[in-house]
């Protein structure tokens, strides 16, 4: 059954594309027996459309020049307006929209200035159409709301059913679904009237829409299955692909996943095949969604992903919204969290930046501004009507008094009527004044939570600066270091903490806690305090992590979470030994300054060394060698391998050896020319780079590199890297 209907549809595509050609070839036999250059250029605008109808982009544009060019020649301008048009049509088809814009452009400039209302209507819903692709719905609805008004004007049916579409899906988008509804519902009637079954097909699934997000999933596949009907009898390919979708998303809310992906793959199929790139985006989107909640992670984020690079391409900001947050949820379902809050953050970000206070506004603005236009437009209606009265009856009377009575009695309907306006604009004048008060009181209010609320954060930052490693107590037990630390927020979940142990020996550590900002800097306080906790019993690294993790795991048990909480943190733990090396009085065999041991949790630990010998005290420039400690591939909190024991690295320090220790907020960092993340293997050859300088250079040189690579995006993480010359 599934084999002959899929037949089915190829033969009514053959068909039509038959029918087409022969169309095609109708006009080009027309157009070499056409001897007067203002028809060629009619058929050559003809044939051009029939090729972007057909989807033969390439054949369409080689025509549409030489009907630009022709027409330019005869200042044929009614002509040049239809081919910018086209030309409109056919970059708005391949998404490019910058140039169909500008294309459009130019066709309206050309149907305003020669007056050709059915033009400027068609350009305007045009251009309302490319502005909704890109997400500007302000933009969008202004242009449909002029197209509407021209099409009324000249009473076109088909153009006013069209309009009443376009401005139901802004509306539909914006789910105000009531006025969407009734949008469509206008557009349908008028579409069964005129008997134009592309828009029937077209209203039936905008309708399935509305139903969808009235949760009638039932009534929606109904609507859409009659639509799918009138669009395989017209081999509407734009329209299947639509259905399909539609019926794909309705199954998914149904909780019929194999029926939603089975609809998805013909949606995209069928909108490949177009070159709708938009479409192909949502499908991809929509298709994720569903492998997501059959828990299919690997299927999910494939198709998640395809969709995100094609919204990229076209700069749908809906779809971006919509490819980021489903990438938020598949990252999270895989644990894969550092991958999931950037995800996060960019979704976010488009949905702030697609539905704000000021599109608002202004599509109010389009809304007032035609219901006004078109009461002006009664209004002069019906004062020149009644004119004509007055001016009939003012010829009848024959004697003075009676003019003289009428010109009083004008004068005082315009007295009375300037009266009533004076008390309406002193209403008006208060309520205006009564709005500015009430603003100005909630602006007062707003500043002054926000007061509240930047102290509070601000006071959490000198609570969070107490638990990290004071200067005094670094300066006694390091020489020569510097802490470059450099957190996202006003507080931040990196850290670094130092402290004393009962054997004398000298603990530092470097760590980044789940998170960043205040909920970061609260899981810091608590790690802070497992390490104190920890070097009460223990002085070996690893053991220390040990116990670390463990009091972390059983605090956050009760966070109320079913896992038990699996937040923790990345860590580097150095412990120095500078007594050991000197057994008995005497210096060991070998150059060693000091005994280094390490434990490291996610995060490495870099030594640069010298290898060329001293000289007066100071060593020579000469090979150097950056030798990496590599981490234990665990974090310090619930996971997978909690039963495991940390590894504790020891090394022989020499003197002049520079340690590095670091999170992953300066790796990880977006920026440069090309926008890509800064990388361990560039931060590495930058050390190694300039090891030799002193260390107050050393921390200039990574604030600058760092301000200069993150340029004018944003910064994506706390940062920290602590350097260490023995």
């Amino acid at each position: 059954m599934k084999k002959a209907l899929l037949n089915l549809i190829l033969l009514i595509i053959s068909t039509v594309s038959l029918s087409q050609k022969n169309i095609v070839d109708s006009l080009k036999i027309e157009l070499t027996k056409a001897k007067d250059d203002t028809n060629k250029v009619i058929l050559l605008n003809k044939i051009s459309r029939e090729y972007i109808n057909g989807n033969l982009f390439n054949d369409a544009n080689p025509i549409l020049e030489k009907s630009i060019d022709l027409s330019k020649k005869l200042n044929f301008k009614k002509g040049l307006a239809h081919a910018f048009h086209n030309l409109g049509v056919l970059h708005m088809y391949q998404s490019n929209y910058t140039q169909a814009i500008s294309n459009y452009n130019n066709a309206l400039d050309i149907r305003t200035d020669i007056k050709d209302i059915q033009g400027i209507a068609a350009t305007n819903n045009n251009l309302g159409m490319v502005f909704y692709e890109q997400g500007d719905f302000d933009k969008a609805l202004n242009y449909h709301f002029k197209a509407l008004k021209s099409r009324e004007e000249i009473k076109d049916k088909k153009g006013i059913a069209d309009s009443y579409n376009n401005i139901g899906n802004i509306y539909l988008f914006l789910k105000n679904y009531d006025e969407a509804l009734k949008k469509y519902t206008s557009s349908l009637r008028l579409r069964l009237e005129i008997q134009d079954k592309y828009g029937e097909s077209t209203s039936y699934n905008n309708i399935a829409l509305c139903y969808y997000y009235y949760k009638k999933y039932d009534d929606a596949i109904s609507m859409t299955k009659k639509a799918i009907t009138i669009s395989e009898n017209l081999n509407d390919k734009l329209g299947l692909g639509n259905n399909y979708n539609n019926l794909g998303l309705n199954y998914y809310m149904l909780k019929n996943y194999p029926e939603a992906i089975k609809n998805y793959a013909i949606a995209i199929k069928i909108r490949e095949e177009l070159g709708n790139k938009s479409g192909v985006a949502a499908a991809y989107i929509n298709l994720g969604s569903t492998y997501f909640m059959q828990k299919n992670g690997f299927e999910a984020k494939k198709a998640m992903n395809y969709g995100l690079n094609i919204a990229l391409q076209t700069g749908n900001k809906n779809w971006l919204k919509q490819a980021y947050k489903g990438l938020y949820d598949v990252d999270s379902l895989m644990g894969n969290y550092k991958s999931a809050i950037n995800n996060y953050k960019l979704y976010v970000m488009y949905s702030d930046s697609i539905v704000n206070e000021e599109s608002d506004k202004e599509i109010m603005k389009s809304q007032m501004q035609y219901n006004f236009d078109k009461k002006a437009a009664a209004d002069s209606i019906k004062v020149a009507e009644e004119k004509k009265v007055t001016a009939a009856q003012l010829k009848q009377e024959k004697t003075q008094r009676f003019a003289l009575y009428g010109g009083l009695a004008l004068v005082l309907v315009f007295a009375g009527f300037m009266f009533n306006r004076f008390r309406i604009t002193q209403k008006q004048k208060h309520i205006i004044e009564l709005k500015e008060k009430e603003t100005q009181l909630q602006k007062s209010i707003i500043e002054e939570k926000h007061k509240e609320i930047t102290d509070s954060i601000n006071y959490a930052e000198r609570i969070q600066r107490s638990f990290l490693a004071t200067k005094e107590l670094l300066d006694d037990n390091l020489k020569d270091y510097f802490v470059f630390f450099k957190p996202k927020d006003v507080v931040s979940g990196d850290f670094y903490w130092c402290a004393k142990l009962s054997n004398g020996n000298f603990a530092i550590a470097t760590a980044d806690s789940t998170g960043h900002g205040v909920p970061g800097a609260i899981m810091s306080l608590l790690n802070v305090t497992s390490l104190e906790k920890a070097i009460e019993h223990y002085t070996n690294p690893a053991d220390i992590l040990n116990h670390t993790r463990q009091t972390i795991i059983e605090r956050l048990k009760k966070d109320g979470s079913e896992e038990g909480g699996k937040d923790g943190m990345d860590c580097s733990l150095l412990v120095f030994d500078f007594v050991s090396p000197f057994e008995g009085g005497a210096q060991r065999a070998g150059d060693v300054a000091a005994i280094l041991h390490i434990a490291a949790a996610n995060n490495p630990v870099w030594i640069i060394r010298s290898n060329s010998p001293f000289e007066g005290g100071v060593r020579r420039t000469g090979d150097i060698e950056l030798i990496e400690i590599k981490p234990d591939k665990m974090p310090v909190g619930k996971n997978d391998k909690q039963d495991q024991s940390f590894t504790t690295h020891t090394v022989e320090l020499q003197k002049g050896d520079m340690i590095y220790t670091l999170t992953d907020g300066f790796p990880d960092q977006f920026g440069g020319e090309k926008g890509k993340k800064f990388m361990s293997k560039k931060l590495k050859e930058l050390l190694l780079a300039n090891v030799h300088l002193p260390i107050a250079q050393q921390k200039e040189l990574l604030d600058s590199t760092f301000k200069n690579w993150v340029g004018d995006l944003e910064q994506v993480d706390d940062v920290t890297v602590v350097g260490i010359r023995i």
